[in-house]
This record gives structure tokens, C-alpha cells and sequence, in this order.
């Protein structure tokens, strides 16, 4: 009887432990004027991505510290602002926000905010593109708590890898989903990005500045995507199984990452993450056409859970 009671304080013990794990916790902003269904789904994707995607003190020390620091200023670990696109939305709090993305990265405190684009709700696809962006935007910040960064990603690291990374992603969670492929439709649009570019420049698309999202280069960050496709099948060329390659490129990269000073050369957490040298691998690049997307799309039949399991 001594044992079974010795044994159920254990393990009473232990649940109690597992259950304390404190959470990154966000603050959701929502404006009045996004319609309910909205509202509804975004809270549904915020629970499934923390959920695949956790963030929290056992992340890693830098993740702990920041979480403790913040929580005993405000109580909770990063803003986030939504709204149908309208006017300086909450000017008591943010002033002039304006598309959506991960700001004030170089401050203390980041924000994610959510610029919802009225005219998308006529449009059965875009409609989807006003979920999938709240993915996207996780990832980043899912991104810079594995790297330790709490500067831009893009100063510390390959704008395809960042934005082609997260771009891949929400297109992923897009099909399993909602059913539609829009990493394909996308990559197809010959005016969205340059195979050229992609295939003999790439070192452009390492840089904002150099390769801007617009027509012709890097819309909605299709060549990017492009990048890191051609990327992972060059992993499953070395017997490394899809949702492997896609682990190492969406999670493993930035542990790495996480290992070297700040400000460090990027290129030697891409060799050590995928066992060739960034040169290496725009060499192989270079032999892609576009007809090879065909090739590279993920299976239709992956999921995010795949990937982070």
C-alpha cells in the first residue's frame, strides 16, 4: 500500500509539473468592425498553430526569460491587432498601423497586427488568403523564438528562408484546411516572380530591398517559395524524408541558428542544418525550370502536424 501511495504522489507530482509549463501568451486586439466569422476563425487557427507550433518556457532560455520579463511588466507576451481595414485603428494604442506583418521588431516589445482588406471578402480565394495570413504571421514569431531574435529575422538570415518559409507553410495549412491550392496557382503566375531570377540571381532574394514584392519579382512571395521547395528536394534527394525536409527548413534551421551570435554569418547554419553549403545549393538551383514545379509541390496529403510532430 506504501508503494501505490508513494507512487500516486509521483504521479500527481508529475501531471502538476507538465500542466505549469507557462505559455507565450498574446492579446488579442480585435476591432469592432470584423465580421463575427472572422473573429470565429481566428481564434480556431491561433489554438491550432500554438498547438503544432508551441511556444513556451521549455522552448528555450532566451523564450523563458522573455516570457517572465514581459508577463511581470503587462502579463502577457505580445500585442496582436486586427481590424477590417479602416483608419488608425486603435490609436490609443499603436498609431498609423498599416499591413499586416510582425512590427517594431527592433523594440523591446514586437506587435503582430492583421490589416484585413475589405474588397478580399469578394473573392471565395482571398476570403481564404485573410486566414491563412494569421499562419503566416505566427510562423514568424514562431521563427524568431527559435532563433533567439528579437531583431528583424531579415537581418539575421535569408528573406526566402524567412518569408518563402512561412509563405510554403500557410499554403500548406491552406489546402489541408480549406481545401484549396494556392501555393500552386500562385508559383504558375508567371508575372508573380522570374524563374531567371530565381535560377542565376538568387542571392537577390536574400534581401528585401532587392528583391521587392511586386509584379515581376517576388509577388506574395512566390519566387521565395519557389526557393524553398527546389531546397527540399534537394533533401529528399539524400534520403531524408518529406516531412523531415520540411521540419529542417520550417524548425530545425532556426534552432541552429539560435547557436550562433547574433549578427553571425547565416551560411554556416544553412551547411550545418542541411549538410551543404549555401553556394553548393545555388548551384543545384540553378538546373530548375518552371516546369519542375510539378515536382516539388508538397504531397497533397501532408499536414501541418506532419511536419512538427
Amino acid at each position: 500500500m506504501k508503494k501505490i501511495y508513494i507512487l500516486l504522489i509521483t504521479l500527481v507530482f508529475y501531471s502538476t509539473s507538465a500542466a505549469a509549463v507557462e505559455k507565450f501568451k498574446f492579446k488579442y486586439n480585435l476591432h469592432e468592425n470584423l465580421p463575427k466569422k472572422w473573429v470565429t476563425e481566428f481564434k480556431n487557427i491561433m489554438n491550432i498553430v500554438q498547438e503544432v507550433m508551441p511556444i513556451n518556457e521549455n522552448t528555450n532560455d532566451w523564450v523563458k526569460n522573455n516570457i517572465k520579463s514581459t508577463n511581470m511588466k503587462q502579463g502577457y507576451n505580445m500585442d496582436i491587432y486586427a481590424w477590417k481595414s479602416t483608419k488608425n485603428p486603435f490609436p490609443e494604442k499603436r498609431a498609423n498601423m498599416k499591413y499586416s506583418g510582425i512590427e517594431g521588431c527592433n523594440s523591446p516589445e514586437p506587435w503582430m497586427q492583421l490589416d484585413i482588406f475589405p474588397q478580399d471578402y469578394t473573392s471565395s480565394i482571398n476570403k481564404i488568403r485573410t486566414y491563412t495570413v494569421i499562419v503566416h504571421e505566427y510562423f514568424h514569431v514562431y521563427q524568431i523564438a527559435l532563433s533567439h531574435r528579437d531583431r528583424c529575422l531579415s537581418e539575421n538570415s535569408a528573406k526566402w528562408l524567412v518569408e518563402g518559409g512561412a509563405k510554403v507553410l500557410e499554403e500548406i495549412y491552406s489546402r489541408q484546411y480549406y481545401k484549396k491550392d494556392l501555393l500552386k496557382s500562385d508559383i504558375q503566375e508567371r508575372k508573380r516572380w522570374s524563374i531567371k531570377k530565381v535560377t542565376k540571381e538568387p542571392h537577390l532574394y536574400e534581401k528585401h530591398k532587392t528583391s521587392p514584392q511586386k509584379n515581376g519579382f517576388d509577388s506574395n512571395y512566390a519566387g521565395s517559395a519557389f526557393i524553398v521547395l527546389a531546397l527540399v528536394n534537394e533533401l529528399k534527394k539524400n534520403n531524408i524524408s518529406q516531412e523531415k525536409a520540411f521540419e529542417l527548413v520550417f524548425r530545425e534551421f532556426w534552432i541552429q541558428r539560435a547557436k550562433q551570435p547574433s549578427g553571425w554569418n547565416w551560411q554556416t547554419t544553412f551547411k550545418n542544418t542541411f549538410g551543404m553549403t549555401l553556394d553548393e545549393f545555388y548551384e543545384k538551383l540553378s538546373k530548375y525550370k518552371r516546369k519542375d514545379l510539378k515536382k516539388i509541390l508538397p504531397s497533397k496529403t501532408l499536414t501541418v502536424q506532419d511536419i512538427f510532430s
